[in-house]
């Protein structure tokens, strides 16, 4: 699986990675040890058995990396838990998964996670969702890449599996040549005349009913606060949306603009306690299954 990613990593990477520019923190939280003991030691790979070994790798190939009982040193998994990152990116594989298939699972907790560092880090999440027209409980299993930047954004998240367990196969890794050329570009807040220039069909400003009718567009403001600090936001949510506004090439009604599998979002919030902030979402796809990718920016205005 390493030699697997490794190679993805260098399809993708013409560049350094950019180094995420940190800003002064929110007021600080309550500290958790979000660290979880190391099963295996360095003597301990030496205590190994091929037979534990053969284990391990079979563990890896047939869950794909999310139902693994133990990790040794030589291992490319790391156990993860319950952290600020497994829970916002649970959220984003559930958000592809929902945008997808038109449904609204819920987060509710994860229930354990691994992740695999290479030049990035690759997330392997199992996560207790709800149904809420049923009123069911689901396990749900995510795959996201905290992947490296480019394109002038702090963070991009890409979801590879987003499936109910059991439910779908694994899919093919990202395809950054199948993205529409047009959202290659950097990432830059909104022009003054975008709303009246010559592109102004490409736009769409959010009325106030869609806000509300689209929660999560309050995803993607937690999802651009969490780009500056990848920490525990929950004291700053919900946030109170002042402006949003929307651009695609998709020739779609105005007010379908929001649900276009290409698109950048421009948002203006307030989050509690009085943090000023703009960012910029741009969501696209490779046209594949559960493949979305989240490219971020943010700035905080006071």
């Amino acid at each position: 699986m390493y030699d697997c990613m490794l190679d993805e990593a260098k399809l993708w990477l013409d560049e350094p990675p950019h180094r995420k520019r940190k800003l002064e923190p929110p007021p600080p939280l309550p500290i958790v040890d979000y660290s979880l003991p190391t099963t295996f030691s360095d003597s301990d790979e030496e205590e190994i058995d091929p037979v534990e070994r053969e284990k391990y790798r079979k563990q890896v190939v047939e869950s794909g990396g999310f139902d693994v009982d133990f990790f040794p040193v030589y291992g490319s998994l790391d156990q993860s838990g319950s952290t600020p990152s497994t829970v916002m990116l649970s959220k984003v594989g559930l958000h592809c998964y929902n945008f997808d298939k038109g449904t609204n699972l819920q987060f509710t907790s994860v229930q354990k996670a691994n992740e695999e560092f290479a030049s990035f880090t690759m997330y392997y999440i199992t996560v207790e969702a709800m149904d809420p027209f049923s009123g069911s409980p689901v396990t749900f299993q995510t795959c996201v890449w905290d992947a490296a930047t480019k394109s002038n954004e702090s963070s991009r998240f890409i979801t590879k599996v987003c499936r109910i367990k059991g439910t779908e196969k694994e899919t093919s890794r990202w395809d950054h040549g199948a993205v529409d050329e047009f959202y290659k570009d950097d990432i830059s807040w909104l022009e003054d005349d975008a709303l009246t220039g010559s592109d102004k069909l490409q736009y769409y400003e959010v009325k106030e009913s869609d806000l509300r009718d689209n929660e999560w567009l309050q995803l993607y403001a937690e999802v651009v606060m969490f780009s500056k600090w990848e920490t525990d936001l929950s004291a700053y949510l919900p946030v109170k949306m002042k402006k949003v506004v929307v651009r695609t090439r998709e020739d779609v009604e105005t007010s379908k603009k929001l649900r276009s599998k290409n698109a950048t979002f421009y948002m203006s919030f307030t989050a509690c306690g009085g943090l000023e902030c703009r960012g910029i979402i741009r969501r696209t796809t490779d046209g594949r299954p559960q493949h979305m990718s989240l490219q971020v920016n943010c700035w905080i205005d006071n």
